[in-house]
């Protein structure tokens, strides 16, 4: 098992167009969540661990469309 990825493996179109798709929406849903509505929202530690989770989140899902 190559836990590490120490090689790339060649994506087919269809994990290409699907990791796509994944960050996409990503970036939607990170901008709904990082759109400041007042200044008391803008910076809080629960809005800052939403994005740290999502990033996780992506990055999980990444790595099982690429596995």
């Amino acid at each position: 098992m190559d836990t590490f990825r120490k090689e790339y493996k060649p994506l087919t179109d269809e994990q290409k167009k699907w990791m796509e798709e994944v960050k996409t929406k990503a970036d939607e849903l990170l901008l709904a969540i990082d759109k400041p509505r007042n200044a008391e929202f803008a910076g809080n530690r629960e809005i800052a661990l939403a994005k740290t989770n999502l990033e996780q989140s992506i990055m999980w899902a990444v790595k099982g469309i690429t596995a």
